[in-house]
């Protein structure tokens, strides 16, 4: 499909089909050669878009400009094609289970075959908010507005920048919602979000030095996206729950670990919690097994016996640094209810010292 439009824009703005056709291989080998450059460094392979795109885009700038031939035009129709693939391969992300969004009430589960094939093991099963599908229908709408502005005339270098300017903000805001772990992040943003905040300032450059076209609200677009960086890392820093911390993908990773380990471990430790009321005291367990996050984090589990109904599956969560709020244990138990699949509605008392404790009324 994406070859298919870049030729028919390619006869539309009267460019050289053949010359094309080099871009094809070229951008094809591009990607297959960064595929495998990226498993040998690295040791498995890794698939990440705006690491092709910019690859992509450099070898063709330079394949063109070695060349002889008009770059802005070709780099136009290179890049509304690129956007295509990536439309169509966000599909097969959604499909297989890669680049999934976060656990939300709304979204699709995903099976153990999936996990077996690469998928989060600890989301199967688990609602995800289908981000996948979100950034390939914007995408698309993208590239729809852009081929509009290659078939109407629009001067050279008009489309390149359409593209990546639009782009850039809708991945700045989809990153929000993404729920795979292992991306790099730097003062809380990930690497996408800062590379599109540093192609968009790099187009705006472009612009103000007369190499692509002059459009004003791209520079409103960079000044947008770096006021909501700040805005973001301001809120953050004075925000009572550090929510971005608590529900950070790999944070989720380590409650997931956490929760594992407490269910998994020995009869002995993790017998279920038998609770009598006395008059006047509750006799607890002996053993309790708490697992802790990098963040300070602190989780117990366990059951309380009923013999007038099911078991109440309990979980008690405190922080080493800092004292629990009510907001951070509610947003944590929804995250452990989910995790866990608990049908049951869940009950959230708060104890002594920071202490909270969630009960999973399974069957109620």
């Amino acid at each position: 499909m994406a070859i298919l439009v870049a030729m028919i824009l390619t006869l539309n703005r009267g460019l050289s089909p053949a010359v094309m056709g080099v871009i094809v291989l070229t951008a094809m080998a591009t990607f297959l050669v960064l595929v495998l450059a990226t498993k040998v460094i690295v040791g498995e392979e890794k698939i990440i878009y705006y690491h092709h795109e910019i690859a992509v885009m450099l070898t063709v700038t330079l394949l063109l400009w070695v060349w002889g031939q008009p770059v802005l035009p070709f780099l136009d129709v290179t890049i509304l094609a690129v956007g295509l693939f990536l439309a169509c391969g966000r599909v097969g992300c959604f499909l297989v289970g890669c680049c999934h969004g976060r656990p939300h009430r709304w979204g699709v589960r995903y099976r153990r075959e999936h996990a077996e094939a690469g998928f989060t093991p600890y989301f199967v099963g688990v609602r995800l908010f289908p981000i996948q599908l979100v950034e390939s229908l914007s995408v698309l709408c993208i590239v729809m507005f852009g081929v509009f502005a290659v078939l109407r005339g629009s001067p050279a270098g008009t489309a390149l920048a359409w593209y990546v300017v639009t782009y850039d903000i809708g991945r700045f805001c989809i990153e929000f919602m993404r729920g795979d772990p292992d991306r790099p992040y730097l003062w809380g943003f990930s690497q996408p979000q800062w590379i599109s905040v540093i192609l968009t300032a790099v187009v705006v450059c472009l612009e103000g030095f007369g190499v692509l076209p002059l459009t004003a609200w791209h520079l409103l677009a960079a000044a947008f996206l770096g006021a909501t960086m700040v805005a973001i890392a301001a809120r953050r820093w004075f925000q009572g729950v550090p929510r971005h911390l608590l529900l950070h993908p790999r944070h989720v990773r380590e409650i997931a670990e956490v929760i594992e380990a407490l269910t998994c471990a020995t009869p002995e430790s993790s017998r279920p919690f038998r609770w009598t009321v006395m008059p006047g005291q509750i006799v607890r367990p002996e053993v309790i097994r708490i697992g802790n996050t990098s963040i300070g984090l602190q989780i117990s589990s366990g059951n309380i016996a009923n013999r007038q109904a099911a078991p109440v599956l309990h979980y008690t969560l405190s922080s080493r640094d800092r004292t629990m709020s009510e907001e951070g244990a509610r947003l944590l138990a929804a995250l452990i209810g989910q995790l866990r699949h608990h049908a049951g509605r869940c009950k959230l008392i708060r104890g002594e010292r920071g202490v909270f404790h969630a009960l999973f009324l399974e069957g109620r």
